[in-house]
């Protein structure tokens, strides 16, 4: 099919002039003919008959047409949709991470990015580390926020931002915070911690094991909320990530418990897939969370 014979005769039919149609295709009127003619030998019959102030469509020409307008008018419309999205004026962006980072690190930039672009869809995805990784290489999420490290071959990893964590209890442990201990000190107490499947976990388990120790929290909890209301009524040590318990510490609901030694700082990162581009409401939204 050559789509620039029907575009032609598109064109012409709309104008009923050779002359007009050759103005608004910036063709030549020789050529607008030509390309007519070449339509009607391919399809085997007249489309256009000359007349005095211009031409005229044929019965068959008007078949054609029918069918032809359908089509162009969804390319033009096709056209308006990418223009749209260029211009951040439609799209979404489907993004994925835990409960806590997603409202905790997430959501002040989403309720800015939307004030920018208030017609970009912003779809929420949770999930733990490893759940957010598949839904990315499975492609049902455009960008993930997850705690590092990972390892991933076909990831693309930016660090996003480093995150501090610490021990808390409640008011039942409170002498605990009023010095300092070790980690083997800290076993002799029943320690709440994310389920094993999680980063935050994975990390806890690490910390421990350079101290040649076991770690067997007595309480797994799921979510961020539910392990700061178990250290807050007494049910043992919560390890948390600091910044999402400062309200609670600086209210006296919580209170920090001090290592004899450093915790190291966590790293949380933005992955994207390797090798495939993002789309330009993504790719917008990607630029605004590294500003």
């Amino acid at each position: 099919m050559n789509l620039d014979l029907y575009h032609v005769f598109y064109v012409t039919a709309l104008e009923n002039n050779f002359s007009k149609a050759a103005t608004k295709l910036y063709i030549t009127q020789p050529s607008v003919s030509h390309a007519i003619k070449q339509l009607e030998e391919k399809l085997g019959v007249q489309l256009f008959i000359r007349t005095s102030k211009g031409v005229a469509i044929t019965n068959e020409g008007e078949t054609l047409f029918e069918y032809i307008h359908k089509v162009f008018g969804l390319i033009d419309t096709a056209e308006q949709k990418i223009s749209e999205l260029k211009n951040l004026e439609s799209g979404h962006v489907t993004i994925g991470g835990s409960d806590s980072t997603c409202k905790h690190y997430l959501l002040p930039y989403i309720q800015t990015f939307q004030n920018e672009f208030p017609n970009i869809q912003i779809r929420l995805q949770h999930g733990s580390t490893p759940q957010i990784l598949d839904k990315l290489n499975n492609g049902r999420i455009d960008l993930g926020i997850v705690h590092l490290p990972i390892n991933d071959s076909q990831i693309q990893l930016t660090e996003f931002l480093s995150i501090s964590s610490t021990f808390v209890v409640g008011e039942k442990y409170k002498e605990l915070a009023n010095k300092n201990i070790s980690l083997e000190e800290m076993l002799n107490y029943p320690i709440i911690s994310f389920s094993e499947t999680s980063s935050s976990r994975s990390f806890l388990n690490q910390l421990f094991l350079k101290q040649g120790l076991s770690l067997n929290p007595e309480i797994e909890v799921g979510s961020v909320e539910l392990l700061i209301e178990c250290a807050k009524i007494g049910m043992g040590i919560a390890f948390v990530t600091k910044e999402l318990v400062s309200k609670e510490l600086s209210k006296g609901e919580l209170f920090e418990v001090y290592l004899n030694e450093k915790i190291e700082k966590r790293n949380i990162g933005l992955v994207t897939r390797k090798n495939i581009s993002l789309s330009v409401a993504a790719d917008k939204f990607y630029k605004h969370l590294l500003d």
